[in-house]
């Protein structure tokens, strides 16, 4: 018995040991200048399908919105901060909703030297106006800190910039996300401050 496992594992591990060094090599002629008069079989490999996906072509981006330009009043201090000056400034927009942040943003530069910026220093973080109201968070950085008569301006001009607007009944003003008594701690601001 121990003599027949012996042989069959012998067999078995010659056809192992055949099978592998056959497998994958080239037969190659002995001459290599003569030709072989064999010829070697040819293997057909039949393609697998590929799953076709249909490619729909990306619909063309809609064009943009058209830039909106309008002419508004920008309301600024004099250069000694005892008066408000007015001034026209054009704004550019996208949509109706953008108008307002961006004559916000006008506020914020003056090109004429007898009109200084209250807001050069504001950021205006959300504005959003919906029913009458405009809601505005802003956030005042160091050089946006004035006393009792520069705030009261700050809140002037602010007022007549937006009331320009005759949709505009009301304007939620708020401090870093939060409803303050004062801005700068000299005026009381109203919440909302109403169109008079």
């Amino acid at each position: 018995m121990k003599k027949k496992l012996w042989m069959q594992g012998l067999v078995i591990g010659s056809l192992v040991l055949v099978a592998a060094t056959g497998c994958g090599q080239k037969e190659q002629p002995l001459n290599p200048g003569a030709s072989s008069a064999t010829t070697e079989p040819v293997q057909t490999v039949s393609p697998t399908p590929v799953p076709t996906t249909s490619v729909k072509p990306s619909p063309s981006p809609s064009p943009s919105p058209e830039v909106n330009e309008k002419s508004v009043k920008a309301y600024y201090s004099d250069p000694d901060l005892t008066k408000i000056v007015e001034k026209t400034v054009k704004i550019s927009y996208k949509n109706e909703g953008d108008k307002y942040k961006s004559t916000l943003e006008a506020l914020k530069k003056s090109v004429d030297e007898q009109a200084v910026s209250l807001f050069e220093d504001v950021q205006f973080q959300n504005v959003k106006f919906d029913k009458e109201e405009l809601k505005i968070d802003l956030k005042l950085g160091q050089n946006a800190q004035f006393g009792a008569g520069g705030e009261m301006f700050f809140v002037e001009a602010l007022e007549k910039t937006l009331f320009q607007f005759p949709e505009v009944k009301a304007i939620y003003l708020t401090k870093d996300g939060s409803q303050v008594e004062s801005l700068m701690g000299h005026v009381d601001l109203p919440y909302p401050i109403k169109r008079k």
